[in-house]
């Protein structure tokens, strides 16, 4: 029973991964085509080398994370956390430099509480460790 409440979060991670997947190839079919049959996602206030690094940034972390959750690569958890420091960098230039809303700061927090969140259970739980294999080179 214990085991089977730590396994729904990763593959809740598995789909949410999915999603940020489809995320980013919509935001550079965006940058790539200038005709589309969607309203765009891609916040117009971002300067396209900004939205390039974000589009990027987002699917190499997705990518690494479902290539690693199929085929249960021990550095996923590690690889994981880099791609959210990166992810997490874009942010704080994008809250910093481009956005103005009143809610920015808000949602930097929880943008960095949720990788926090999600690197402590890919790192420290047991679950992740045993479906991993290990902690991807990281002392216990």
């Amino acid at each position: 029973m214990a085991e089977t409440a730590l396994k729904w979060p990763l593959t809740g991670l598995a789909a949410l991964h999915g999603g940020l997947l489809l995320w980013a190839l919509v935001g550079l079919a965006e940058m790539a085509f200038t005709s589309l049959p969607w309203p765009r996602i891609s916040n117009p206030l971002f300067p396209p080398h900004i939205l390039a690094i974000h589009w990027l940034s987002v699917l190499a972390t997705a990518s690494v994370f479902l290539v690693g959750y199929a085929v249960k690569w021990p550095g996923t958890p590690v690889a994981v956390a880099c791609g959210y420091v990166a992810m997490a960098g874009v942010c704080f230039i994008e809250t910093t430099q481009y956005l103005d809303h009143e809610g920015r700061w808000l949602a930097m927090g929880l943008e960095y509480a949720a990788y926090l969140g999600i690197g402590f259970y890919l790192l420290r739980t047991s679950y992740p460790q045993v479906y991993f294999g290990g902690t991807g080179g990281l002392p216990g």
